[in-house]
């Protein structure tokens, strides 16, 4: 449809929808946003107005409203924009107990028709490669936002518990000249006349960052994994929450920081999201302090139980992952635990060996509700060991030197972790796989939009 559209000028938004209430009664409010749906009684036509706190009714009555303005009305589209400066009326039988009768209407956009997508969900849900290739629809239905309202907010109280802890933010490189895990699972493009990398995690970085003098630092960022995986919980790119901190006794000191931070963090999103999380009717189940904790020893015996054999140098598989958390959540009511003492021969080259038991690293999983959403360890900080067991494992030290430099001038004792913020949204709401969780998700199908 062509038609001239109308700019806002010098209208301003004095209410979000969901700020507006009966007790209004009589005032003048300006408010923005899409036209839901429309639907016409005799000679009346009810708007339905949502903006991203919620709707209101409108009403067009040829008795209230000008006929002019009743025309311009004729000609909407769901899903177009308006802008509508009007009065609130109290009406025990609208939605929320109160309507805008219209004063004056400007029309910012009309949508086109059909559309891809209803924002207004029918009896059978659209499927999600649907729905994701016409997100910004999607994205528009209230139980969607929701999820990201509760994930902003997660961010949110995560950040706070951090900097009251004192850690200092940081941002490190996403193009790496070298890969900062090893293995084959990376994505490597073209940097100029070199080849690079997309980052995998901070983890050089952030260990670098302790022989700076920064001592605790944290990053909220994406990592890359070419894992050409198919399952509900891997994506090819993520959003990590990485720390990392100095002068630590042991292992001990970070897990027991990643514990009161998990805790900390879903006792806020449960008292600051109630609202939404009515709109997707979850309640969050809030962990007590501390966590059960299981060794990898344990659990082979505990698995060998459930008819899950794992050898002594076999690493544990999701399967034995849910199957533990089945187990911890009938023995200990609880929905997350620590697996630990995992075995030396799994280590990262840059993992401290425990020197009690040279059998294991100082290494352990947060394992919540059956999935692994965090790998916390102790580093080796001490240059020659970690020359050594570079070495050991086949890492070359000359891509390296960047990274071991770094730990020839005074580097402290230190450890961290590196957490899936959104696997813990997906298990935190239940969501069938962690895409619901992501905004625009990767994976090794889908690359746009």
């Amino acid at each position: 449809m062509h038609m001239k559209f109308e700019t806002l000028g010098d209208w301003k938004r004095t209410a979000y929808v969901s700020q507006i209430t009966p007790e209004m009664d009589g005032r003048v409010v300006i408010v923005m946003g899409w036209v839901r749906a429309i639907r016409k009684v005799g000679k009346l036509t009810f708007i339905q107005l949502s903006d991203r706190s919620g709707d209101l009714q409108i009403l067009l009555s040829p008795e209230l409203v000008d006929p002019e303005v009743i025309k311009k009305f004729e000609i909407l589209q769901r899903e177009s924009t308006i802008a509508v400066k009007g009065t609130v009326r109290a009406n025990k039988t609208a939605p929320r107990g109160f309507e805008i009768i219209p004063i004056e209407m400007k029309i910012l956009t009309i949508a086109d028709t059909p559309l891809p997508l209803e924002v207004v969900e029918k009896k059978t849900p659209a499927e999600l490669p649907t729905r994701l290739n016409a997100r910004c629809i999607d994205l528009r239905k209230a139980n969607v936002a929701a999820i990201f309202k509760i994930k902003a907010k997660l961010l949110s109280k995560i950040r706070e518990f951090l900097e009251d802890e004192g850690f200092i933010e940081i941002h490190t490189p996403k193009i790496m000249g070298e890969k900062s895990e090893g293995g084959a699972d990376v994505f490597q493009v073209k940097y100029f006349d070199r080849d690079a990398y997309l980052s995998q995690s901070p983890q050089f970085y952030k260990q670098m960052m302790m022989s700076a003098c920064f001592d605790r630092v944290y990053e909220i960022g994406p990592a890359f994994r070419a894992e050409p995986s198919k399952t509900t919980r891997h994506v090819a790119e993520i959003l990590m929450l990485d720390i990392e901190m100095s002068f630590i006794n042991s292992v001990e000191d970070v897990m027991e920081t990643i514990e009161r931070m998990f805790v900390y963090a879903l006792e806020r999103v449960k008292d600051s999201c109630p609202h939404e999380l009515a709109i997707l009717k979850k309640d969050i189940a809030v962990p007590s302090r501390p966590f059960p904790r299981i060794t990898v020893v344990e659990a082979k015996k505990i698995l060998a139980n459930y008819g899950l054999k794992y050898k002594e140098d076999e690493e544990i598989d999701h399967a034995g992952e849910a199957a533990l958390g089945k187990y911890v959540k009938e023995k200990y009511k609880s929905d997350v635990f620590f697996l630990t003492d995992f075995p030396w021969a799994e280590a990262k080259f840059y993992h401290m060996q425990n020197e009690k038991n040279p059998k294991v690293a100082n290494r352990c999983d947060l394992i919540y509700k059956g999935v692994e959403i965090a790998t916390i360890a102790q580093r080796e900080h001490r240059y020659d060991i970690l020359v050594k067991q570079a070495k050991e494992r086949g890492v070359s030290l000359d891509k390296i030197k960047f990274y071991l430099d770094a730990f020839k001038y005074g580097m402290p004792p230190h450890g961290g972790a590196g957490i899936g913020i959104d696997r813990i949204v997906q298990l935190m709401l239940d969501l069938p796989t962690v895409q619901e969780a992501i905004l625009f998700p990767r994976t090794i199908e889908r690359l746009v939009p």
